[in-house]
């Protein structure tokens, strides 16, 4: 009785830690990414506000049923305010405008998986911007804490790792140690492997594999990301 009685306790010792563990994860944007990454971070125990223009558009309202645990939409400024993480999956071209309206994030970790591209004439992809999205997200928000992750594979895969064929590795860089800390545990938690790749300056160079894959999709050999650990 008193060994069941200590898995018991341990269990429930368990259980209080998952829940106090648990963060709220606003989702800005309800598009591919969004839609993809929301529902996941859900199954990990994390409540999600989904951060709209429309919060009781009908795909909006969708997304939610779609989603585990608990969930719900607002305004984007409102599901900011009651976030820990906020999620930055608007398209690029709309990031400023939608992250300036979100407040004050000071205190807050920006997981960012956004590519500052261009795409010409020729359907091939290019650097748009001198350094990255993910420092100029941090310029815009600087007293939140940028990481960079989930920019290097498509939202399909994002929502069901098993389409891959095969691992997926998910590079990540910033900062804020304890902040990658946290992303990582996302990339982990949903059937993905993590590399840790530096300070937010290497976003730079995450954002230009992004830009290797695109192309080499475009040219009829699409391919994922796997980093096999040296030995």
């Amino acid at each position: 009785m008193k060994r069941l009685a200590l898995i018991f306790s341990t269990l429930a010792l368990l259980a209080i830690a998952a829940v106090s563990s648990a963060d709220t994860i606003a989702v800005i944007g309800t598009g591919n990414v969004g839609g993809a990454l929301g529902p996941r971070f859900s199954e990990l125990g994390h409540d999600i506000i989904y951060g709209s223009r429309q919060p009781d558009r009908a795909d909006v309202q969708a997304l939610i049923g779609k989603t585990h645990g608990n969930a719900t939409a607002m305004l984007p400024a409102d599901a900011a305010a009651a976030a820990d993480i906020v999620v930055m999956a608007t398209k690029w071209a709309d990031a400023e405008v939608a992250l300036k309206s979100l407040g004050d994030l000071s205190g807050k970790i920006i997981l960012d998986p956004n590519n500052a591209v261009r795409v010409d004439d020729h359907g091939m992809r290019h650097h748009d911007v001198e350094t990255s999205a993910a420092q100029m997200i941090q310029s815009w928000a600087p007293g939140a804490t940028v990481v960079k992750a989930f920019n290097t594979l498509a939202a399909g895969i994002m929502a069901d790792p098993s389409t891959a064929g095969g691992p997926v590795t998910i590079p990540i860089c910033g900062d804020d140690a304890e902040a990658k800390a946290v992303i990582s545990a996302l990339v982990t938690g949903i059937g993905f492997e993590v590399v840790d790749v530096g300070n937010l300056d290497a976003a730079h160079t995450l954002e230009g594999m992004l830009i290797l894959k695109g192309n080499a999709g475009a040219l009829g050999k699409p391919y994922n990301y796997y980093f096999r650990p040296v030995p």
